[in-house]
């Protein structure tokens, strides 16, 4: 398999397009020669998989949107990869009006993408179930599941009907699949029920040419981690087959790789992105 195919995604063109096309001339169609390459879209683009996941695309030459709650983070690794200006968006998913907002106008400068990522994130107390408010839970679901609706339902019109298909990549968690850790309750709901949503979805949209791909990495050190102690982590890194936590860039070849066709046979089912023991 072309490395190309595994470490970055293209705009889903074919690869006599890709190959016709100079990445060092202006961005805009040159008549003749080749049409502008599509983005993708990247939500929770700060973030520890959401940042790796811009880099693995960025070196690939895929050209990205990216967007994030912090806009001094997003400005940072907008520099970082150079992309400015309209095209990194700050913005909170669960604000749906907002949402709606951001995206109509991202896509009067890009009617159609290539594909998008949601990796979207917020840190909770770790407490038994029965110790943590409602309010908690509430957060967790706005942000995974009422985020992630509102996202797809902008983003529909600028993924559907293109020749060459289009492609979602939503980040749950390894929790959802068997029996999760203990005082993760908020956490594990809304990425449950973010993970069916994602599910049916992934049905609806197949016949509109448009695959959902669910990842389901394991724990990591990223910012939703950054609460828990090192020494607790190193710990939890004894009892790995490899003694390791699942490293971001795991996660962000993964990613990269859903965004091709070669990955098209993989929607509609969590993927397990994991370095930790099969349960």
């Amino acid at each position: 398999m072309d490395q190309r195919t595994v470490n970055g995604a293209s705009d889903l063109e074919s690869e006599d397009t890709r190959l016709a096309c100079d990445r060092k001339q202006p961005r805009h169609r040159r008549p003749g020669v080749c049409a502008v390459p599509k983005p993708v879209v990247i939500f929770g683009a700060t973030g520890g998989f959401g940042s790796s996941i811009a880099r693995n695309l960025a070196r690939s030459g895929q050209p990205l949107v990216l967007a994030a709650r912090n806009r001094a983070r997003l400005k940072t690794l907008g520099d970082e990869l150079g992309i400015e200006g309209d095209d990194l968006i700050t913005m909170d998913v669960r604000d749906s009006e907002e949402v709606e907002k951001d995206l109509i106008a991202l896509g009067e400068r890009h009617p159609k993408l290539a594909g998008a990522v949601v990796s979207t994130a917020s840190r909770f107390e770790n407490k038994l179930a029965h110790r943590q408010p409602w309010a908690a839970f509430s957060e967790q679901i706005d942000l995974h599941l009422k985020g992630l609706h509102s996202l797809m339902v902008a983003l529909r019109p600028m993924l559907i009907g293109q020749p060459n298909g289009a492609r979602v990549v939503l980040l749950s968690t390894e929790y959802v699949l068997g029996a999760p850790p203990v005082k993760t309750a908020p956490y594990v709901a809304a990425k449950a029920a973010m993970t069916a949503y994602a599910q049916v979805v992934a049905q609806e949209w197949l016949r509109d040419g448009v695959r959902v791909h669910i990842l389901a990495p394991g724990m990591s050190r990223t910012a939703l981690t950054g609460d828990i102690p090192e020494l607790f982590l190193q710990q939890v890194e004894a009892t790995m087959p490899e003694k390791m936590l699942t490293p971001a860039d795991d996660v962000a070849n993964l990613a990269a790789f859903c965004l091709t066709s070669a990955a098209d046979t993989l929607y509609g089912e969590p993927i397990r992105v994991s370095r930790a023991n099969r349960r």
